[in-house]
């Protein structure tokens, strides 16, 4: 623990690092079981995120290529199909008007034949119409009276001239159908200048066939054209024959748009646009647009993004139900280790702080020893000058007659004989606590010596009104062990309990086999209990809690010693008001 770095040490708090109170030992495993959750957490919780959000970002890279990949596509194919379809009209047309036909064109009857015959295999033909070199109508078919044009000043008229061919944007005009032409320059066969085969459209044709190339991946197709007018309806974005709302909107390119194009080097087909409208009625749209070649159309395809799509959305909430269901196992996972490891901890300092007290009691054990054993010799000799001197008095006064205060004197004699006994006693326990006495070992009953131990104490017991109880396994066999120093150890503990009662209690005896080389004995009794402090030190030598002049402080300590060279163990458990129990672990052969 002390070779934690700093920032480690605030995360992790040491758990052990004030053993004398309780409160802050067990605030301690708190701190270091909260930091070492939050630790592990992150560790967990950070890659976890670092990899949905890659996650989040790769799939939205995929989307984005695959819906630009299909955008592509269908708008190559939208383009080629109109395409084929104007160039199928054109050809149509450039196939009637021959340069050798123009005198049979101009007579009524063959134009009207033509005419029949074209509507029967393209029925929105609306009428047709043949144009002289300065402009003049010469010869019309259909349902309008457009005699004796004249289109030499018609801007349509300059350009077909010029370019040979004329397709124009779908109007109303006079008519107040929407309709559009397309008109076929030829070389006067008679004169200088070129004639003009001009063909009317229902504009419906195109409708129709922009209905055909639609396709479920866009949302909506249509054709606009320069002035960016609707040629044909669309379906939710604008109207026909007036301006399309998705150009009065801002446009600006997707980032990630430009650096996918730029990355794949496919630019969309040539003459086109790629935008990415924000925010249009309250979503992100991709609006794509290609000219049509030969045309005064470009085709528009409008798709909603990724962001819109159902398996964006679908995969957004299978990403965050993963993340959340990986975060709370991790989480529960990481609560259930932290407290494990912390118990672990925990377990291994208390058994730390146990051999640390058992080494201090040992220490002072073996101090105590060496000091009482020196005054034990000291105050010996002394006290037993005075018992002689004692018992020299009262032989005199046995040999001498009454005098005044005679019996006072006797008395006072007595007093100092019995204080030297009781000198003696306790100097007897200090040499025994001081001398590595041998151990005798027997065959012993364990629960024969627990029972002549209480009939040592009965009388005292019953005389406080204590009642002494027993719970003894009578399957356990006979020990190998000292059995004075037993009866020494059970009687320490035994009379300990019956001065923590006072009186109006109980002592519980029981033993039983832990194993087939270790035995148990439990003493139990109903006393007012320990607190955790005097639970510490009950072992030292000359520590008492009883009244002065009632108790030296050497049993337990003395109990302690002569168990550790029996190869015993003693532990206690004590409870402010509830008792103190102690357990004693004996082998059953001593080695």
């Amino acid at each position: 623990m002390k070779h934690k770095s700093s920032w480690l040490s605030k995360i992790l708090p040491s758990p052990s690092e004030n053993i004398e109170h309780e409160a802050d030992f067990a605030k301690g495993y708190i701190y270091f079981s909260r930091g070492l959750s939050i630790l592990l957490t992150v560790l967990v919780l950070v890659p976890l995120t670092i990899i949905s959000i890659l996650s989040h970002y790769q799939y939205k890279q995929l989307l984005q290529k695959e819906e630009l990949t299909h955008l592509m596509l269908n708008m190559e194919q939208a383009q080629s199909t109109v395409d084929r379809f104007i160039s199928k009209l054109q050809s149509i047309i450039r196939f009637v008007a021959r340069d050798d036909r123009y005198q049979d064109l101009i007579d009524p009857k063959n134009l009207e034949a033509l005419f029949v015959r074209l509507q029967k295999e393209h029925p929105d033909f609306a009428d047709i119409e043949i144009i002289d070199s300065e402009g003049m109508q010469k010869s019309y078919v259909g349902p309008y009276h457009l005699k004796t044009q004249n289109y030499s000043n018609e801007t349509w008229y300059q350009e077909v001239l010029l370019r040979g061919v004329y397709i124009s944007n779908v109007f109303s005009g006079f008519r107040q159908v929407p309709h559009f032409v397309i008109a076929i320059s030829r070389k006067h066969p008679q004169q200088e200048g070129s004639w003009v085969l001009r063909v009317t459209i229902d504009g419906k044709t195109l409708q129709r066939f922009v209905d055909t190339i639609s396709t479920t991946f866009v949302n909506d197709i249509f054709l606009v054209d320069a002035k960016n007018i609707a040629q044909t309806r669309p379906q939710q974005y604008g109207e026909i024959g007036k301006e399309n709302e998705l150009y009065r909107v801002k446009k600006n390119i997707d980032s990630d748009i430009y650096r996918f194009l730029s990355q794949h080097n496919k630019i969309l087909p040539e003459d086109s646009d790629l935008i990415v409208l924000k925010n249009f009625n309250g979503q992100e749209i991709l609006h794509a647009s290609v000219l049509l070649k030969d045309t005064p159309w470009r085709i528009d395809m409008v798709k909603s993004l990724y962001l819109h799509g159902d398996a964006w959305h679908s995969f957004q909430m299978r990403l965050v139900t993963i993340f959340l269901c990986c975060a709370i196992v991790a989480v529960l996972v990481i609560l259930k280790l932290s407290d494990g490891i912390t118990n672990h901890i925990r377990e291994a300092d208390k058994k730390r702080q146990q051999f640390l007290v058992e080494a201090e009691n040992a220490n002072k054990l073996a101090s105590i020893g060496r000091l009482s054993a020196g005054v034990a010799h000291e105050i010996n000799n002394p006290l037993s000058i005075i018992n002689q001197k004692a018992g020299l008095v009262q032989d005199y006064f046995e040999m001498t007659g009454d005098f005044q205060h005679k019996e006072l004197m006797w008395g006072a004699l007595d007093g100092i004989q019995q204080s030297v006994g009781r000198c003696k006693t306790i100097t007897h326990r200090l040499l025994g606590f001081a001398r590595h006495t041998d151990v005798k070992i027997e065959k012993t009953d364990i629960n024969a010596v627990l029972q002549e131990v209480v009939a040592f104490l009965a009388q005292e017991a019953t005389y406080s009104q204590i009642k002494i109880c027993f719970e003894l396994d009578k399957n356990i066999q006979e020990i190998f062990s000292d059995r004075s120093q037993l009866q020494q150890i059970f009687l320490n503990i035994t009379n300990n309990a019956i001065d923590a009662i006072g009186s109006n209690g109980q002592i519980l005896l029981s033993s039983k086999k832990i194993d087939q080389e270790t035995i148990q004995v439990k003493i139990s009794d109903t006393g007012m209990g320990m607190s955790p402090e005097v639970e510490r030190r009950i072992f030292d030598p000359f520590f008492t809690t009883k009244e002065t002049g009632k108790g030296t402080g050497l049993g337990l300590s003395i109990t302690y010693g002569i168990l550790k060279k029996l190869g015993g163990i003693i532990n206690v458990q004590s409870e402010i008001g509830k008792g103190t129990t102690f357990e004693i672990t004996l082998p059953v052969k001593h080695s």
